[in-house]
């Protein structure tokens, strides 16, 4: 019977790669099925963009004190790493460990890469194709929110007093117990008041932050701020107009 270490990862950035526990249930079966014992399991949710993780590093260690393993089983090879660099790394520590003896194996893809060098190859470029997936889509997501910036939109976070963000859009909403109070820091602007000539204004006239404390001058500024959010002037709900 062959002999195995399995090594599960969920990343850390949104992914469509089964849970830990989705992996592990479709290695133990693929295992059971090809007649090889798991001997030890290693599991972690951490970014694919680093080596240095915890139980990567633990495992590598366990296979110096061990020249019995046969594979490293992974769900799939973007499980060990994306990286161009990384895949080679991984390679070279089981090639230098035990002279090729301990395989990276999938369960779910070509392990033809040890004999065949234009496998190699071609499992170096698909894990290039991952990594480049992985930036197309955080600069798409980047790209996004410039152009959203650039209109005006809300790029997340808290939203600006007045407004409510509505889950799962990335959009706002008007709120209707905080808009009167926009409306009246704006008409107080109107007549010429100060900043700090507003926030005592609005303190004395019982208005309460969203904290639930005073208004202070920097408050008053950074509803002011936002004046073309509140006119409508972007792709927001108009407060003023």
């Amino acid at each position: 019977m062959k002999k195995a270490f399995a090594y599960y990862r969920k990343s850390i950035e949104r992914d469509s790669v089964k849970s830990i526990d989705g992996q592990r249930e479709e290695v133990h079966k693929y295992a059971t099925e090809n007649n090889i014992e798991i001997i030890q399991e290693f599991s972690e949710v951490a970014s694919s963009a680093s080596l240095f993780r915890e139980e990567l590093i633990r495992m590598f260690e366990e296979l110096k004190k061990r020249n019995d393993i046969d594979f490293i089983l992974v769900y799939r090879f973007d499980r060990m790493t994306r990286e161009i660099e990384g895949f080679g790394w991984i390679l070279a520590q089981l090639k230098d460990f035990h002279q090729v003896k301990t395989r990276l194996h999938s369960i779910t893809e070509d392990n033809d890469y040890v004999e065949s060098p234009e496998k190699l190859l071609l499992q170096t470029m698909k894990t290039y194709g991952s990594t480049m997936e992985r930036e197309a889509a955080v600069a798409r997501m980047y790209e996004g929110k410039i152009r959203k910036s650039k209109k005006g939109g809300f790029l997340g976070g808290t939203p600006p007093l007045g407004y409510r963000s509505v889950p799962g859009t990335g959009k706002l909403a008007v709120n209707e117990e905080e808009a009167p109070l926009v409306r009246q820091v704006f008409a107080l602007k109107e007549t010429g008041l100060s900043m700090n000539a507003i926030a005592k204004e609005l303190n004395e006239l019982g208005f309460i932050s969203r904290k639930g404390g005073k208004f202070h001058a920097k408050t008053i500024q950074r509803i002011i701020k936002h004046e073309r959010l509140y006119r409508g002037e972007y792709e927001d709900p108009s407060i003023l107009n």
